[in-house]
């Protein structure tokens, strides 16, 4: 038990690091990472957007310290916010990505994706944190899964602070889902082999979570690619 408190008390700190690290310039000076400011249309719901990732992550690093410290009753009170927190996420993450791509006309590249293609990639981020926090309120009455499918909901969100982060994403690439996802496929892979060292013993709920993350991913990239979901984007977009 020991060594699990401070496995995901660790795992938060880091995954905190890397959001601040990301979205310094948005912190520091309300701008975003790569270019001179925010567009106005955008700013308020990017506001929205960013404080609710913000206490998120914030959140799961209190719950941690707090297993950490032998907490649990304030703990299982205070998960109750998951409930107030991953709504407004979830909800103000679709306005934004739906929102950013329409208000950007000329269609930009992202990662080698077409803005557009893009919006896809957006979308099954949304979703699959949703699916993680879901299954993770599900099973607040089991540890071993609850603590795996709240760590993923967290890193399942970590690519947009990591794809800001020059330093570390060209490690994998500069386009593809290599470029966009390898860091956390990373830092999820490494997390795994430690837990597997230190609990001498294959977590099961968190090498599911880590592989339905990956599967997920890689697939979502690829059907960005279809004619098929240009036609559904554009549809989506057309005024």
């Amino acid at each position: 038990m020991k060594l699990d408190r401070y496995f995901y008390s660790i795992s938060a700190v880091m995954f905190l690091i890397l959001t601040f690290w990301g979205f310094h310039a948005f912190y520091l000076h309300a701008k975003p990472a790569f270019g001179d400011s925010i567009d106005p249309r955008m700013f308020v719901l990017d506001s929205v957007h960013g404080t609710a990732m913000s206490c998120w992550v914030v959140l799961f690093l209190i719950q941690s310290l707090l297993i950490g410290a032998g907490n649990r009753r304030l703990h299982m009170k205070l998960g109750w916010a998951a409930l107030a927190i991953a709504p407004v996420l979830a909800i103000s993450s679709v306005l934004t990505a739906f929102r950013s791509v329409q208000s950007t006309p000329d269609d930009p590249s992202f990662f080698g994706f077409p803005y557009h293609r893009f919006m896809l990639v957006m979308f099954t981020e949304i979703a699959l944190y949703t699916a993680f926090v879901t299954a993770g309120l599900i099973t607040r009455k089991r540890p071993a899964i609850h603590r795996s499918m709240m760590l993923f909901a967290s890193l399942s969100i970590l690519s947009g602070s990591t794809a800001r982060i020059p330093a570390l994403y060209p490690l994998f690439s500069d386009v593809g889902w290599r470029g966009l996802f390898g860091p956390i496929f990373a830092i999820g892979a490494v997390l795994l082999a430690i837990r597997f060292a230190l609990t001498r013993r294959l977590d099961r709920p968190f090498a599911l979570g880590y592989t339905a993350m990956v599967a997920v991913y890689i697939l979502a990239s690829q059907l960005a690619f279809t004619e098929t979901w240009n036609r559904i984007a554009m549809a989506m977009l057309k005024p």
